[in-house]
């Protein structure tokens, strides 16, 4: 079962997480948007670019972590002797784990930034279908599935979310097939993600589907209630 734990404190509107020792602060406010459509696509087309510029960071420190002998982001950094190892550049590590946690961070606000405007935008011309950048029918997944949602526990997160038994994922936030390293890569976005909405993306029964996961606390273990494995 995939279990994900965070520390956090709450003040007001800001949360502080603790993760990996670096203080990583929530400071979003009530979004101000934008109260016409053409202006709503363009507050959609300049988060959307902010996302991807994020995920170009995401993907750069990524490959860092998976160049250095696949450290990812919780691999030791001492040997058996509890000396630093040798075999991999620890300062590189060190800073790509600190960039990555602040990136994921960023792309979990302006996601939110995103999905707030999307909704409102569809609220204002509900006969329209509109994809994240404002023009044109939602597309297909554009990454191919990388894991499969194998067993969901009634009435969990997972469950109240959308989530079902054999959904193929696509994306859950920033991760995707092209800079997953293994499950702890899945269990640090969830952590990240405790109690605000991410983004996740699949397929069912061929067809492609976004719903919006938030993990937190429930009646059963852990703060999703599903298990998922690679495919």
């Amino acid at each position: 079962m995939l279990e994900a734990v965070v520390s956090t404190q709450s003040t007001g509107r800001m949360a502080t997480e603790v993760i990996n020792g670096i203080e990583v602060t929530d400071y979003r406010e009530d979004l101000q948007l934008p109260s016409s459509v053409e202006e709503l696509k363009a507050f959609i087309n300049n988060a959307t670019e902010e996302r991807n510029a994020i995920q170009e960071e995401i993907d750069i420190h990524s490959e860092v972590l998976r160049r250095e002998n696949n450290v990812g982001m919780d691999g030791p950094l001492v040997d058996d002797e509890q000396y630093p190892r040798s075999d991999i550049d620890l300062v590189a590590v060190r800073s790509s784990r600190q960039q990555l946690i602040r990136s994921t961070n960023d792309m979990r606000s302006v996601m939110c930034k995103i999905e707030a405007a999307l909704i409102k935008l569809h609220q204002l011309s509900p006969a329209q279908n509109v994809n994240s950048t404002g023009a044109g029918p939602i597309q297909p997944p554009t990454r191919p599935p990388f894991l499969r949602v194998h067993g969901v526990l009634p009435d969990s997160p997972a469950a109240v979310s959308g989530l079902k038994d054999n959904d193929q994922i696509c994306q859950l936030g920033s991760l995707h097939k092209d800079n997953f390293t293994g499950l702890g890569d899945v269990a640090e976005v969830v952590r990240l993600s405790v109690n605000k909405a991410v983004a996740l993306k699949l397929i069912r029964d061929g067809q492609p589907k976004t719903i919006a996961l938030k993990p937190r606390s429930w009646a059963g273990r852990g703060v999703l209630g599903c298990n998922v494995v690679e495919l």
